[in-house]
C-alpha cells in the first residue's frame, strides 16, 4: 500500500513509498522483502525476489516487510512473482494516494485510499483516564485559541496518515488535526505543552498528549520538549 514515511528520526519531509508486507508471519518482527524494481514508462514493475532473515532477530512474531520508492509519476504498479503477475492503476496527487486492482493472483491492498499528509498540519493525539477526560478538550481549547491553528479534517474516503487515536489509555479519545502558516508559532507549541503538562497532568494518571507535525516533530506530555 502506499504510505508517506520518514527516513530518519530529523526533521524531514515525508517520503512517498510502496509498503510491502507479506501474508505469512515470521518467527521476528524484522523479517524482510527482496525485490528488484524496474521503470517502464510511467509503469513501476517490482519483481519479488526472497525473504531476507535478519542476523539479529526481534523477538516478536511479525511478517516481512519492505518499502520501495513510489515515484509521483508513476500510474501503473505490476508486481511479479515467477511467472505469476498482478497489476494496479494508481493515481498520485497532493491529497491523496488512489490504488485500483486490474489483475489479481497473489496480492491485495490493504488500503485503496490513503490520504498524503498536508504540508505545515500536525496532529493533536490524547489519551486520558476516567476521572480526567477534561484534558483532552481543556488542552484542544488552548491549540484553538491561537488564531494560527486551523482545524480540519480529512474528507472523503481513504487512510488518514497520522494516528486516528491513542493507544492503550483508559480513553482514547479522536485525534483533531490542525494546519498553520507560521511555524515559530508551532514550535513554541513545545514550551506550552511543556507548562501545561507540568500544572495539570499528574504523574501515572494515564494521561498521554502527542503532538504529530508533518514534517517529523513531535512533542510529549511526558518529557521535557
Amino acid at each position: 500500500m502506499p504510505e508517506e514515511i520518514y527516513t530518519s528520526n530529523e526533521t524531514q519531509e515525508p517520503v512517498l513509498k510502496l509498503k510491502l508486507i507479506t501474508s505469512e508471519i515470521y518467527p521476528c518482527i524484522n523479517y524482510g522483502l527482496s525485490t528488484t524494481e524496474f521503470i517502464n514508462g510511467n509503469e513501476l514493475i517490482v519483481r519479488f525476489e526472497q525473504i531476507i532473515e535478519p542476523g539479529l532477530c526481534f523477538t516478536a512474531l511479525g511478517p516481512a516487510t519492505s518499502y520501495i520508492e513510489l515515484p509521483q509519476n508513476i500510474n501503473k504498479v505490476t508486481f511479479l512473482n515467477g511467472r505469476v503477475t498482478d497489476k494496479y492503476s494508481i493515481e498520485i496527487n497532493e491529497q491523496k494516494v488512489s490504488i485500483t486492482l486490474i489483475e489479481n493472483n497473489f496480492t491485495t491492498s490493504l488500503h485503496d485510499k490513503t490520504f498524503r499528509i498536508p504540508k505545515n498540519s500536525f496532529a493533536y493525539v490524547c489519551g486520558t483516564n476516567t476521572n480526567n477526560t477534561n484534558i483532552y478538550t481543556d488542552y484542544s481549547a488552548i491549540i484553538e485559541q491561537n488564531p494560527d491553528f486551523t482545524e480540519f479534517e480529512f474528507e472523503g474516503e481513504g487512510r488518514i496518515p497520522y494516528p486516528e487515536t491513542t493507544d492503550g489509555n483508559w480513553v482514547n479519545h479522536p485525534s483533531k488535526y490542525y494546519k498553520y502558516t507560521d511555524s515559530v508559532e508551532f514550535d513554541n507549541l513545545a514550551n506550552i505543552l511543556n507548562d501545561y503538562s507540568s500544572t495539570n497532568i499528574e504523574e501515572n494518571s494515564g494521561v498521554t498528549i502527542s503532538i504529530y507535525s508533518w514534517n517529523n516533530i513531535k512533542f510529549y506530555s511526558w518529557i521535557e520538549n
